[in-house]
């Protein structure tokens, strides 16, 4: 979504459901009223007043957040990435937060017990909403990533300290050899792969190689992995286009967080631009991609199934461009793509920040019944 029509939709959605529910319907059942003064009462009202103004600061930083993103706060307008900054750092409802803190400051100012009351509906409301409506679409939009955001930063009460994705964001499950401990062909591997991936990508971030040092536990195995993925390097016959199309949707459909950050900032470096990458889940009704691409996608959709699902109608018309060598080298690097992603998922092994601040591919969800649903 472009950022202005993201602007004028947040806009629209804050003033159809703030401005109902936070301002109309309160005044509406007349709790807009001020009762007679108690003993003390201005103290009430100054509290009730911090909150109406605190209240504001994490629902206008929010949509923000969200304008910046290029979308809006409305999961099934969400913005291509998940919004993980400003006061998202530290709970993962601040909208939600802020409304009842001004709904709080509204029963206070005006020491009305039934806008308590309405308050305590309202927030009933919006948590179910959360638990059984937006939780799940942004669960299958974001996949891993989304669920490690929530074991990390909790649903009401804020988090004394702001979550940041380098130090928190789906931490691997074991511990990795680092260099110091490693043997001599660990280091020698960390080196070149380190030299590899900074040439690759562009970028060198600090946990760019988590995956070889989980490997490097058991040596032998480290050594095979290493083999492949370098005669994997070398591979030319499908061009970089069609192997940065193949692997980028296995990832996606996998939904390795790690695989879809380093893949998408490689598929920048091998020509596919910002729209081509979003447009990835909508590949087949995309006018951004050919039908030799579609068939790609299809069949790296296919392959990264459970179970695979490769029709022999569409293998057939893969046949039609690729002759078999060609065939064996694109059914390899969706094949070794899965193994990646597989790994990484299991031990829990998330982003490295190789597409930090730009563009990154969405995780894949299909319809039932098509290659890559869930």
């Amino acid at each position: 979504m472009r950022k202005p029509a993201a602007a004028a939709a947040s806009l629209a959605w804050f003033a159809v459901i703030g401005g109902t529910f936070g301002c109309l319907l309160p005044y509406l059942l007349n709790y807009w009223h001020l009762r007679q003064p108690l003993p003390y009462w201005w103290i009430a009202q100054a509290v009730g007043a911090l909150l109406i103004c605190g209240g504001m600061i994490p629902v206008a930083g929010s949509f923000i957040e969200f304008f910046k993103a290029g979308g809006t706060p409305v999961p099934v307008a969400s913005p291509p990435r998940l919004v993980v900054s400003g006061f998202y750092r530290y709970v993962r409802n601040p909208i939600y937060a802020g409304f009842v803190a001004v709904l709080t400051g509204q029963a206070l100012l005006f020491g009305s017990p039934g806008l308590l009351e309405y308050t305590a509906v309202a927030w009933g409301i919006g948590a179910t909403a959360v638990r059984f409506y937006e939780e799940p679409i942004l669960a299958r939009k974001f996949g891993a990533e989304y669920r490690a955001y929530q074991r990390a930063v909790p649903a009401w009460i804020p988090r004394p300290q702001p979550w940041t994705n380098e130090k928190e964001h789906l931490m691997a499950r074991i511990r990795g050899i680092p260099a110091q401990q490693a043997g001599p062909y660990a280091k020698l591997a960390y080196y070149f792969t380190r030299r590899s991936l900074r040439q690759l990508t562009g970028r060198s971030p600090e946990r760019m190689i988590e995956p070889l040092e989980i490997y490097a536990h058991v040596p032998g195995l480290l050594r095979g992995y290493a083999g492949l993925e370098q005669a994997t390097a070398k591979l030319s016959r499908i061009g970089k286009r069609t192997r940065a199309l193949a692997e980028l949707k296995a990832a996606t459909v996998v939904q390795c967080e790690y695989c879809i950050d380093m893949g998408s900032q490689i598929s920048r470096q091998w020509g596919l631009s910002d729209e081509e990458l979003l447009a990835l889940p909508s590949h087949r009704t995309s006018a951004l991609f050919s039908d030799l691409d579609k068939l790609v996608l299809d069949y790296a959709a296919g392959m990264s199934s459970t179970p695979v699902e490769v029709p022999d109608e569409l293998f057939a018309r893969l046949r039609a461009h690729f002759d078999e060598a060609q065939l064996v080298e694109l059914t390899h690097v969706i094949a070794l793509e899965n193994l990646r992603g597989r790994f990484n998922l299991a031990f829990g092994i998330g982003a490295a920040g190789f597409s930090e601040g730009m563009v990154c591919a969405a995780p894949t969800t299909a319809p039932p019944g098509e290659p890559g649903a869930r």
